[in-house]
């Protein structure tokens, strides 16, 4: 069975040392080098092994601090003395149980991709990776936590979670929630009790060779649920690649920024949304005949109710040829 990260920093919390410049700490199962260990005050510390590290300047923000070559003594739970080495360490500074979950997740992909011995390269590209992540706390969220909540619901009840994670905001200016460069799928969700959206003009007018598929689902709040990180969960467990893992995090960090602390206790009616998952090709659905708009005119958004419109059950059937929607 595998150790989880989670299971061994809740061990060491019983084993905070107070002598100085000594930290209690354990190895990693996928790992010959890496440590975890804990802070004085308790929070969770990666120490990462590496070579020829130098003239590399110490980062520090509000929640995370990376300190570079430095050397440490580690008492390890299954060795009598203390072992020396030289390390980069990652910190976290909060004590928020959320937080600490986030850190421990992203860190141990961090350190998945990195190898045993990382270059000076390699450890400086994924720890500025890593700060730019943190610096989103910071900042205005882009999205709702409903608007996210459907779109990592539809990646987690995908018959290929991956390719459709590969499609999921590849650009941070795409006008699509996923776009494989030929097709485009766009979630709207709903808390109300009809099938009304939002559309922008543009967005249900794709180029000429382009298929456009709108995914439909009443999102509702609820006392008990899934929150958006059941969801991300759901999503980890069928997907293998490193890199698609923390593409799903990184995404999630962007997305919440500030309200991050908010969503472990927003759910949303998981059930509700399965029996109300509705995809509708963008053909079916109403819009504006671009003759009868006035070149000066632009920006145009309009509701559009789409409880009325029958689909085929079969959309693969439409698009036979699709890798994107015969991915959902």
């Amino acid at each position: 069975m595998k150790v989880s990260l989670h299971s061994i920093f809740s061990k060491l919390q019983t084993k905070i040392l107070t002598e100085h410049n000594c930290y209690a700490a354990d190895n990693i199962p996928f790992s010959d080098t890496h440590k975890i260990g804990i802070s004085y005050e308790g929070f969770p510390i990666f120490f990462i092994a590496s070579s020829n590290i130098s003239s590399l300047s110490n980062i520090k923000l509000d929640l995370i601090s990376i300190q570079f070559n430095q050397l440490c003594r580690l008492k390890l739970s299954n060795t009598d003395k203390p072992i020396e080495n030289y390390y980069t360490i990652v910190a976290l500074q909060t004590e928020n149980v959320d937080y600490i979950n986030y850190f421990i997740d992203v860190v141990e992909i961090v350190l998945s991709k990195l190898g045993n011995y990382p270059t000076q390269k390699q450890l400086h590209d994924e720890i500025q990776k890593l700060v730019d992540l943190f610096r989103c706390f910071n900042l205005p969220p882009q999205k709702t936590i409903q608007g996210l909540w459907a779109e990592l619901f539809v990646i987690s009840i995908a018959s290929n979670p991956e390719y459709l994670l590969k499609a999921w905001h590849s650009s941070l200016n795409d006008v699509y929630d996923f776009n494989d460069g030929i097709d485009k799928i766009e979630v709207k969700s709903t808390s109300k009790s009809h099938r009304i959206h939002k559309f922008s003009y543009d967005q249900l007018s794709p180029t000429e060779n382009t298929n456009l598929i709108i995914s439909s689902i009443f999102v509702i709040q609820s006392g008990i649920g899934k929150n958006i990180f059941d969801l991300k969960e759901d999503i980890e467990t069928q997907i293998c690649s490193l890199e698609l893992r923390y593409k799903l995090n990184e995404i999630i960090f962007r997305t919440l920024g500030s309200e991050f602390e908010k969503v472990y206790d927003v759910y949303f009616d998981y059930q509700q949304a399965v029996d109300s998952y509705k995809l509708i090709p963008a053909i079916y659905i109403p819009s504006l005949n671009s003759e009868s708009i006035p070149n000066e005119i632009t920006n145009i958004h309009f509701d559009c109710d789409l409880s009325q419109i029958d689909v085929p059950d079969n959309i693969a059937a439409i698009y036979p040829h699709s890798k994107l929607f015969s991915s959902l």
